[in-house]
């Protein structure tokens, strides 16, 4: 399966697999890339995203077998660290349910099992068309860098360029399937013995807050933390306090 992906140099360390979230793709992981440089770091861009966006059509349960067969390919010992934000959280849930064993540690950070009114109202293809057409204009597209909280002129360009790419068809099979795979798989992840971290902001949705709560019981080994004045951009507007989060996590002193 062709899915493009960078990788760090470090191949004698641990790895790392970050998983972007949705709409946008792997480089929005360049403060923890910076941060990890003792690992390992293997960063894909899930189909329909990035570099991968001509591989699709995007579908969760793909996204990740082709994780797992990274894994199996590209780390020492057929075992990585995962990290998942927001679409990449659920694509590191359907992991955990399927091949549990090429995980040594897991993050699951804001990913959403719960609906929200609102976006089932928007959910209609014309839609998601007349946004593809909006993401075409640069002013739009410089406005939603800025609720992004992506501040230096590297990250605004390839937020841009992300959101310049995708279609209506594109946009409609994301949240189709984030819709779709609102039911947390309980009985896989029951034997799914891998010490999970999951994350939510204090400022997200109650229903992402409440997600933390019914992943940490579908999992046996985890634990929940809401993180403090957090939105949803904490990977990269916090930071600090997520890699130090994550490195904490998978060297077991949390």
């Amino acid at each position: 399966m062709t899915m493009y992906f960078e990788e760090t140099q470090n191949k004698s360390m641990p790895s790392i697999v970050f998983i972007h979230g949705g709409g946008i793709s792997g480089w929005m992981w360049y403060k923890q890339i910076e941060h990890f440089s003792d690992y390992h770091c293997l960063v894909p861009d899930l189909p329909e995203h990035g570099k991968s966006i001509n591989e699709g059509p995007l579908n969760l349960r793909d996204c990740a077998d082709r994780i797992a067969e990274l894994i199996e390919n590209k780390t020492n010992n057929r075992k990585a660290h995962v990290v998942g934000h927001s679409l990449g959280g659920k694509v590191v849930i359907e992991l955990l349910a399927r091949r549990p064993d090429l995980v040594d540690h897991a993050v699951v950070a804001s990913a959403l099992f719960r609906p929200i009114y609102l976006l089932s109202l928007v959910h209609r293809p014309f839609i998601y068309k007349l946004s593809a057409a909006m993401l075409r204009n640069r002013a739009i597209l410089l406005f939603l860098a800025k609720q992004f909280k992506f501040l230096d002129k590297v990250a605004i360009d390839n937020l841009m360029a992300d959101f310049s790419r995708l279609t209506g068809d594109s946009l409609f099979r994301l949240y189709d399937q984030l819709y779709k795979f609102g039911r947390i798989p309980f009985f896989e992840l029951k034997h799914a013995n891998v010490p999970t971290l999951i994350l939510a902001g204090e400022n997200e949705p109650k229903a992402m807050k409440q997600s933390v709560e019914d992943i940490g019981e579908a999992l046996p080994r985890s634990r929940g933390i809401i993180i403090k004045g957090a939105g949803h951009t904490y990977p990269w507007v916090a930071y600090d306090k997520f890699n130090e989060l994550i490195r904490t996590w998978i060297n077991d002193k949390m």
